[in-house]
């Protein structure tokens, strides 16, 4: 009898044909159907008549047996919060800058020249901190992932995304303890209360509470998601809320519970894209009234800022003008595009040398109507794009009191956005 390798048997994919892509649908079918859940509704195709659009968000379809259960957790239900003592319409969004609106324009809108200047006056600002020194937080040893390892998801394996993501985890915890040593304050976090806003998963708060499990954690965020450390909280009997809601909207000291903790607050929070970053900023600003507040913010996202919520209008326009912050925000990503690996980003001289010819003569990378640069040199020109918008956050701080810390947390090997803000205001300053 021949065995048959079922591991070299032809994939079976779902028939609907995605006419923007000029291909078949390549999830997998449904039993009994030769259509995936996501198409399945779109086709006569009886074995899945009970297929019907979401009432929620028509975008994905449900089966009708299960339409009751779903609609209890899909990501389209909307939460009413408004009788809420923590919900106060656009609390976190910043006061109205008398230079109001401005458009996002792409890059292929502007003129050569206007690139060129822009780029120039880019690397003249430079990619070091003009507010605060960068600091390097100490890498992370082995002893310090087996502390965390119980942590780590069943089949996780060493060398995996969940090793690298694991790592930025504890850099950023220890980041936290460097900075409360730098600033010579109280290095406890025995009840104190961690506010990780645009929390997803909750993977943060999870790594805080295994140092620190005698404290109350919020989470936040106005999606859910998969694989929520919700189930951890619960099991280990800790202290915690999670709102679905916008951070926009949140009054974090009115949140249930959290006068049992009325000394410290610290917002931990990674990955926060865009505007959601100055929004979490102006939270903070708030509560530093009441509290002991400490911000610890993995940058990240800048090419999705918004001038309408960014927080360091009045620095950049003393330094830029005001038509050119989504410029620099599109910018901004030319420093995650590339993989660095393959680049010379380490090597000084090979970066000096390549700035000096662009300064000295950027018109000889034209090329017919585009402006081509050398790869290391735009990743230098994202750094740089990447370091205005951060400033601008931490002249922000500075003016409401806070001392400010950036620090590179983890290798730019681990991850491109590797810069993180610090920030601590005591309760009486």
């Amino acid at each position: 009898m021949v065995e048959t390798d079922i591991t070299s048997a032809p994939p079976v994919y779902c028939a609907h044909y995605v006419e923007r892509k000029k291909r078949r649908c390549k999830l997998t079918p449904l039993k009994h159907s030769t259509y995936c859940a996501e198409h399945a509704a779109h086709h006569v195709d009886t074995a899945n008549a009970d297929q019907i659009p979401c009432p929620l968000d028509p975008a994905h379809f449900i089966s009708r047996s299960k339409l009751e259960q779903h609609l209890k957790v899909c990501n389209a239900r909307k939460y009413d919060h408004s009788s809420q003592p923590y919900f106060k319409e656009n609390v976190n969004v910043p006061p109205p800058h008398e230079i109001r609106t401005l458009k996002r324009e792409p890059l292929s809108k502007l003129s050569i020249q206007e690139l060129i200047d822009t780029c120039l006056e880019l690397i003249k600002y430079g990619a070091i901190s003009k507010i605060c020194e960068l600091k390097d937080t100490e890498p992370v040893s082995d002893e310090d992932i087996d502390h965390y390892r119980p942590l780590f998801q069943k089949g996780d394996k060493v060398g995996s995304s969940a090793l690298r993501h694991a790592t930025q985890q504890v850099a950023l915890v220890n980041t936290l303890a460097e900075f409360q040593k730098s600033i010579s304050t109280d290095t406890s976090l025995s009840d104190t209360c961690f506010v990780e806003l645009g929390a997803g998963s909750g993977k943060l708060s999870q790594w805080f509470h295994h140092k620190v499990n005698d404290s109350f954690f919020v989470l936040v965020d106005r999606q859910m998601c998969r694989k929520k450390a919700d189930g951890y909280f619960k099991k280990q009997k800790s202290n915690f809320v999670r709102l679905k809601m916008d951070i926009k909207d949140i009054d974090v000291g009115g949140v249930p519970d959290l006068d049992k903790y009325p000394k410290k607050i610290c917002f931990a929070c990674k990955h926060l894209c865009g505007g959601a970053t100055d929004m979490a900023l102006v939270s903070a600003v708030q509560s530093a009234q009441l509290r002991e507040t400490t911000v610890l913010i993995a940058l990240c996202c800048h090419h999705l800022c918004s001038w309408d919520l960014y927080t360091g209008k009045d620095y950049f326009i003393k330094h830029f003008k005001p038509q050119q912050f989504y410029t620099l925000s599109s910018l901004s990503a030319w420093a995650t595009c590339f993989k660095l690996e393959t680049m010379q980003i380490d090597d000084k001289e090979v970066l000096k040398n390549v700035i000096q010819k662009y300064q000295n003569n950027p018109e000889s990378f034209i090329q017919g109507e585009h402006l081509v640069l050398d790869r290391n040199l735009q990743w230098y020109i994202g750094r740089c794009a990447k370091n205005v918008l951060n400033d601008g956050r931490a002249q922000f701080m500075l003016n409401n009191g806070f001392r400010v810390q950036f620090y590179r947390y983890v290798n730019v090997s681990i991850s491109p956005e590797n810069t993180s803000l610090l920030c601590f205001k005591s309760a009486a300053t």
